[in-house]
């Protein structure tokens, strides 16, 4: 049986997986009292992280408060200094893809000003997982890719993903090497299957594309994860994946800025930004780190100092001293005072309790390993765990179940989700679990759903429960795949 074949079946047996998911509930263990509250993931932009008490209490204290907002500020500009140093600056936003879209507008989109027609300029991207947001906010080149990230998902028309595009500006979208780019899922689609990246081959590859295009390229983007499921597994320090200081290395040789989409990320933990040659680095603080809907942006003062001007920080609209709000290109990405009275209470408290936050990963870590034993046991090296600080989080990824011809755990698309044929996300549903992110073969747990106290404490059984629930879900889902192929 051909792999479109066996995801149609599967697809039409969808009531059976989860009756069968269903039967097994009782090995689970889940409370009645717990379904709805608990799950795997506090990463995503529906369901992000639950806030801690303190977060609560500083927003609650901030809602009364004379400061003038400029001092938060001003604060959390400290606060990012005292752990990076003082070549690292830090500018608040409304999200990280307000972050995405100012950062490419102000330093890779061509100039506006002056006489006579404006010049195109390109950015370079990789092909990797979730590359629709990096690479949305320019004409695709080559052209093959014009389809691929054209209407990804779903869009809101016009304004969705197209309309994000910018001035004159293409994105110049480079594969990865080692990478397969194969064909999965119900809703079949092209999925970026990254276990097998190779970083040296890559950085070779990608210093060929740059000079190539050199008379027009104007930054480097790529993902902040580092984990092997997103193709950063190799790190010769232990920390800090090769690939990425490669390309920021590459930038630096061509004086363009190398920008990091870190949406899943957490400041403070992981790689330095220096260590990773990156000029900006971008979080989305409502998602790991535990903050109210805002963004963050973390970077070398001479582009932190021109997205301030973006965001019209410099002007004399209101108050003075060294920041001031006023009217910028982006001042619609401005944010508000419970987003910046809530991320600082956030990035301090990530400051005073790395070693915490750490100790949390390690043990949610550990109940991943006890819990998928058999999977490891069915599937073998098929099964990657890790563990990532960055991230907040452990993945198990599975992409590797189809090596050799095997016809493994399936392998949902991002088109799967949108299609509600994503049966991770339905089946640990029918268990009474909030989903975790289980896209394109690689699942990603993090803490920020029911799994940790309202003081940050790690709640291990029930995050025990939670990952018996999903390794509960990818053996049925496995067994139910295996029976097809047989037929």
């Amino acid at each position: 049986m051909f792999r479109h074949q066996i995801y149609q079946a599967l697809g039409a047996r969808k009531n059976e997986f989860l009756a069968a998911v269903e039967k097994k509930a009782v090995r689970v263990g889940m409370p009645q009292e717990w379904k709805g509250t608990i799950g795997l993931t506090g990463s995503n932009s529906a369901r992000p992280a639950y806030l801690r008490r303190d977060i609560v209490e500083s927003l609650a204290s901030g809602a009364r408060s004379s400061r003038n907002l400029v001092e938060y500020i001003e604060d959390i500009r400290v606060v990012v200094k005292e752990e990076y140093g003082d070549d690292f600056d830090a500018l608040p936003i409304n999200t990280c893809e307000a972050a995405l879209w100012a950062s490419l507008d102000t330093f890779a989109t061509p100039p506006l000003a002056g006489r006579g027609d404006n010049y195109r300029t390109r950015y370079v991207a990789l092909y990797e997982a979730h590359s629709e947001h990096q690479v949305g906010y320019g004409r695709p080149f080559p052209p093959k890719f014009k389809d691929v990230f054209s209407d990804r998902a779903n869009i809101g028309g016009e304004l969705g993903v197209l309309g994000r595009r910018l001035n004159n500006l293409d994105v110049i979208i480079a594969s990865i090497e080692g990478a397969r780019y194969e064909p999965h899922g119900i809703k079949s689609f092209i999925v970026p299957l990254l276990t097998s990246a190779d970083a040296e081959r890559t950085a070779s590859k990608l210093a060929r594309v740059v000079e190539r295009h050199a008379d027009s390229v104007s930054a480097l983007v790529s993902l902040g994860y580092d984990s092997p499921g997103y193709g950063y597994g190799e790190k010769s320090d232990g920390v800090t994946p090769d690939l990425k200081a490669a390309m920021g290395a590459l930038a630096r040789d061509y004086e363009i800025p190398y920008i990091i989409d870190n949406a899943r990320g957490v400041p403070f933990l992981g790689a330095h930004p220096r260590k990773l040659m990156a000029d900006l680095v971008l979080y989305s603080m409502d998602k790991v780190a535990g903050a109210p809907t805002s963004g963050l942006i973390v970077g070398r003062p001479e582009y932190i100092i021109q997205l301030q001007r973006t965001l019209g920080w410099h002007s004399e609209r209101f108050g003075g001293g060294a920041l001031t709000y006023g009217k910028g290109a982006h001042v619609a990405f401005d944010p508000g005072r419970e987003a910046i009275v809530g991320q600082l209470a956030a990035l301090r408290w990530v400051h005073e309790n790395k070693q915490r936050i750490q100790g949390a990963i390690d043990r949610l870590y550990d109940v991943l390993r006890d819990e998928s034993e058999s999977l490891v046991k069915t599937y073998g090296n098929g099964i990657i765990l890790s563990k990532s600080y960055n991230g907040g989080a452990v993945e198990l990824n599975y992409v590797d179940t189809w090596n050799d011809g095997r016809a493994g755990i399936p392998i949902f698309s991002t088109e799967d989700k949108a299609a509600s044929m994503n049966l991770i996300t339905a089946g640990v549903g029918a268990l009474g679990l909030l989903p975790p992110s289980p896209d394109e073969g690689n699942v990603v747990l993090t803490l920020g759903r029911g799994l940790l106290d309202e003081n940050g404490e790690f709640l291990e059984d029930k995050a025990r429960v939670a990952v018996r629930g999903l390794v509960t879900v990818l053996e049925v889902l496995g067994e139910t795949t295996a029976s097809i192929a047989k037929q």
